[in-house]
């Protein structure tokens, strides 16, 4: 499955596809592991975490991931 890195203040974020339908994006390092989603407003929402990750910049990791995976259409 096609993953790549996002550096955030100096954080890096690796991102892969969870799922194609719903479109879901997994974004982890050594102290995160989410679950992300676009809503069909267009905002990036929580999906799932673990408890014990760090808050992630989750409009950052959405920017970075519409730019890598453009709309198709």
């Amino acid at each position: 499955m096609e993953s790549f890195v996002v550096t955030i203040n100096n954080v890096a974020y690796q991102v892969s596809i969870h799922s194609i339908f719903p479109k879901l994006f997994d974004v982890y390092n050594k102290n995160i592991n989410y679950t992300i989603g676009k809503t069909d407003a267009g905002n990036w929402v929580y999906i799932k975490h673990e408890p014990s990750s760090a808050v992630i910049p989750l409009e950052q990791i959405g920017i970075a991931i519409d730019e890598h995976f453009p709309e198709e259409g």
